[in-house]
Protein backbone atom coordinates (compact mmCIF):
# COMPACT_ATOMS: atom_id res chain seq x y z
CA UNK A 1 0.00 0.00 0.00
CA UNK A 2 3.30 2.10 0.68
CA UNK A 3 4.20 1.65 -2.46
CA UNK A 4 0.98 2.54 -4.03
CA UNK A 5 0.74 5.35 -2.61
CA UNK A 6 4.54 6.27 -3.11
CA UNK A 7 3.58 6.13 -6.76
CA UNK A 8 0.61 8.18 -6.63
CA UNK A 9 2.48 10.82 -5.62
CA UNK A 10 5.42 10.45 -8.32
CA UNK A 11 2.57 10.49 -10.97
CA UNK A 12 1.39 13.62 -9.97
CA UNK A 13 4.56 15.52 -9.22
CA UNK A 14 6.21 17.54 -10.81
CA UNK A 15 9.83 17.22 -12.08
CA UNK A 16 12.35 19.99 -11.20
CA UNK A 17 14.92 20.54 -13.82
CA UNK A 18 17.53 18.90 -11.97
CA UNK A 19 15.87 15.60 -12.39
CA UNK A 20 14.67 15.65 -8.56
CA UNK A 21 10.93 15.05 -8.04
CA UNK A 22 8.91 16.86 -5.72
CA UNK A 23 5.85 15.44 -4.46
CA UNK A 24 2.65 18.32 -3.99
CA UNK A 25 2.15 18.24 -0.50
CA UNK A 26 -1.40 18.58 1.02
CA UNK A 27 -1.47 20.33 4.47
CA UNK A 28 -3.89 18.46 6.39
CA UNK A 29 -3.92 20.60 10.16
CA UNK A 30 -7.30 22.04 11.61
CA UNK A 31 -7.42 25.21 9.91
CA UNK A 32 -9.69 28.08 11.76
CA UNK A 33 -7.34 31.41 11.37
CA UNK A 34 -5.42 33.20 8.23
CA UNK A 35 -2.16 33.12 10.08
CA UNK A 36 -1.97 29.25 9.38
CA UNK A 37 -2.40 29.63 5.79
CA UNK A 38 0.30 31.97 5.36
CA UNK A 39 2.77 29.77 7.90
CA UNK A 40 1.97 26.72 5.73
CA UNK A 41 2.50 28.26 2.64
CA UNK A 42 5.88 29.44 3.95
CA UNK A 43 6.50 26.27 5.42
CA UNK A 44 6.19 24.37 1.09
CA UNK A 45 2.48 23.43 1.20
CA UNK A 46 0.80 23.53 -2.11
CA UNK A 47 -2.32 22.79 -0.50
CA UNK A 48 -4.63 22.26 2.18
CA UNK A 49 -7.91 20.47 3.59
CA UNK A 50 -10.63 23.19 5.51
CA UNK A 51 -12.91 20.97 7.51
CA UNK A 52 -15.58 22.94 6.37
CA UNK A 53 -18.12 21.69 9.56
CA UNK A 54 -15.40 23.33 11.71
CA UNK A 55 -16.02 26.71 9.89
CA UNK A 56 -19.12 29.17 9.89
CA UNK A 57 -19.70 30.07 6.24
CA UNK A 58 -17.82 33.64 6.76
CA UNK A 59 -15.12 32.09 7.31
CA UNK A 60 -15.20 29.62 4.68
CA UNK A 61 -15.43 32.04 2.01
CA UNK A 62 -12.48 34.25 4.13
CA UNK A 63 -10.28 31.16 4.20
CA UNK A 64 -10.87 29.74 0.54
CA UNK A 65 -9.88 33.97 -0.70
CA UNK A 66 -6.40 33.94 1.01
CA UNK A 67 -5.45 30.30 0.08
CA UNK A 68 -6.18 31.86 -3.61
CA UNK A 69 -4.32 34.96 -3.62
CA UNK A 70 -1.43 32.67 -1.50
CA UNK A 71 -1.71 30.19 -4.53
CA UNK A 72 -3.00 27.28 -2.23
CA UNK A 73 -5.11 24.74 -3.63
CA UNK A 74 -8.40 24.62 -1.54
CA UNK A 75 -9.87 21.25 -0.95
CA UNK A 76 -13.19 21.57 1.12
CA UNK A 77 -13.75 18.19 3.39
CA UNK A 78 -17.25 17.62 3.75
CA UNK A 79 -18.88 15.04 6.34
CA UNK A 80 -22.34 16.02 5.48
CA UNK A 81 -25.04 17.28 2.78
CA UNK A 82 -25.36 20.62 4.82
CA UNK A 83 -21.66 21.17 4.96
CA UNK A 84 -21.64 20.32 0.98
CA UNK A 85 -24.45 22.62 0.11
CA UNK A 86 -22.03 25.46 2.01
CA UNK A 87 -19.36 24.54 -0.45
CA UNK A 88 -21.71 24.94 -3.55
CA UNK A 89 -22.78 28.47 -2.32
CA UNK A 90 -18.82 29.55 -2.75
CA UNK A 91 -17.58 30.83 -6.09
CA UNK A 92 -16.78 29.03 -8.56
CA UNK A 93 -13.27 28.46 -8.58
CA UNK A 94 -12.56 28.68 -5.04
CA UNK A 95 -11.66 24.76 -4.41
CA UNK A 96 -9.79 22.54 -6.39
CA UNK A 97 -11.39 19.35 -4.99
CA UNK A 98 -14.53 18.63 -2.96
CA UNK A 99 -13.71 15.57 -0.28
CA UNK A 100 -16.49 13.11 0.98
CA UNK A 101 -15.10 11.89 4.68
CA UNK A 102 -15.56 9.41 6.75
CA UNK A 103 -15.07 11.15 9.70
CA UNK A 104 -17.70 11.63 12.12
CA UNK A 105 -16.71 15.76 13.50
CA UNK A 106 -17.97 15.07 17.09
CA UNK A 107 -16.34 12.23 17.78
CA UNK A 108 -13.68 12.41 15.43
CA UNK A 109 -13.97 9.06 14.69
CA UNK A 110 -14.09 7.31 11.36
CA UNK A 111 -17.40 5.72 10.33
CA UNK A 112 -16.19 2.11 10.09
CA UNK A 113 -18.98 1.26 7.29
CA UNK A 114 -17.85 3.43 5.06
CA UNK A 115 -21.57 4.58 4.25
CA UNK A 116 -21.19 8.05 4.73
CA UNK A 117 -18.91 8.64 2.16
CA UNK A 118 -20.90 6.59 -0.04
CA UNK A 119 -24.03 8.23 0.78
CA UNK A 120 -22.84 11.82 0.44
CA UNK A 121 -21.55 10.70 -3.39
CA UNK A 122 -25.00 9.65 -4.15
CA UNK A 123 -26.66 12.64 -2.27
CA UNK A 124 -28.38 15.42 -3.84
CA UNK A 125 -26.21 17.50 -2.00
CA UNK A 126 -23.52 16.65 -4.92
CA UNK A 127 -26.07 17.24 -7.24
CA UNK A 128 -26.63 20.87 -6.82
CA UNK A 129 -22.87 21.40 -6.22
CA UNK A 130 -22.01 19.71 -9.48
CA UNK A 131 -24.54 22.25 -10.93
CA UNK A 132 -23.28 25.13 -9.54
CA UNK A 133 -19.43 24.14 -9.32
CA UNK A 134 -19.33 21.90 -12.68
CA UNK A 135 -18.46 18.21 -13.40
CA UNK A 136 -14.61 18.90 -13.51
CA UNK A 137 -13.97 19.60 -9.73
CA UNK A 138 -12.61 16.18 -8.52
CA UNK A 139 -14.76 14.46 -5.54
CA UNK A 140 -11.96 12.57 -3.51
CA UNK A 141 -13.23 10.23 -0.49
CA UNK A 142 -11.19 9.88 2.49
CA UNK A 143 -11.31 8.22 6.32
CA UNK A 144 -10.13 4.58 5.88
CA UNK A 145 -10.54 4.31 2.49
CA UNK A 146 -8.11 1.07 1.80
CA UNK A 147 -9.22 -0.73 5.48
CA UNK A 148 -13.11 -0.68 5.08
CA UNK A 149 -14.59 -3.88 4.02
CA UNK A 150 -17.98 -4.07 2.10
CA UNK A 151 -20.32 -6.02 2.87
CA UNK A 152 -18.39 -9.14 1.68
CA UNK A 153 -15.11 -8.43 3.64
CA UNK A 154 -13.37 -7.27 0.66
CA UNK A 155 -11.51 -3.75 0.72
CA UNK A 156 -11.15 -3.33 -2.90
CA UNK A 157 -15.02 -3.88 -2.75
CA UNK A 158 -15.50 -1.26 -0.95
CA UNK A 159 -13.02 1.09 -3.28
CA UNK A 160 -14.91 0.10 -6.37
CA UNK A 161 -18.07 1.05 -4.83
CA UNK A 162 -16.89 4.82 -4.10
CA UNK A 163 -15.88 4.27 -7.77
CA UNK A 164 -19.13 3.64 -9.38
CA UNK A 165 -20.84 6.03 -6.97
CA UNK A 166 -18.68 9.02 -8.60
CA UNK A 167 -15.27 9.49 -6.56
CA UNK A 168 -12.43 10.23 -8.50
CA UNK A 169 -9.71 9.40 -6.34
CA UNK A 170 -8.79 9.30 -2.63
CA UNK A 171 -7.00 10.63 0.13
CA UNK A 172 -5.41 7.80 2.21
CA UNK A 173 -3.66 7.78 5.91
CA UNK A 174 -0.91 6.16 7.68
CA UNK A 175 -3.30 3.33 8.58
CA UNK A 176 -3.38 2.16 5.01
CA UNK A 177 0.68 2.14 4.79
CA UNK A 178 0.88 -0.98 7.53
CA UNK A 179 -1.46 -2.81 5.48
CA UNK A 180 0.43 -5.73 3.48
CA UNK A 181 -1.83 -7.05 0.70
CA UNK A 182 -1.38 -6.80 -3.10
CA UNK A 183 -4.87 -6.48 -4.00
CA UNK A 184 -6.06 -3.47 -2.21
CA UNK A 185 -2.62 -1.45 -3.41
CA UNK A 186 -3.75 -2.06 -7.30
CA UNK A 187 -7.46 -0.88 -6.11
CA UNK A 188 -5.75 2.35 -4.95
CA UNK A 189 -3.39 2.49 -7.36
CA UNK A 190 -6.26 2.07 -10.43
CA UNK A 191 -7.39 5.46 -9.78
CA UNK A 192 -4.62 7.19 -11.36
CA UNK A 193 -5.51 5.30 -14.36
CA UNK A 194 -8.98 7.18 -14.58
Amino acid sequence: ARQAGNTAAVAESTELGDGVISPPLLASDLLLYPYQLYKLRMAGADAVNLVVGALENKDLVYLTKIAATINLQVLAVCSSEPQIDMVSNLPTGSISALVVSNRDLETFNFDSTGQQALSLLKGEALVRFREQHGKDIPVLAEGRVGIIEDGEGSSEGYIKSLKEAGAFGAIVGGGVAAIDDEEVAESLTSWMTV
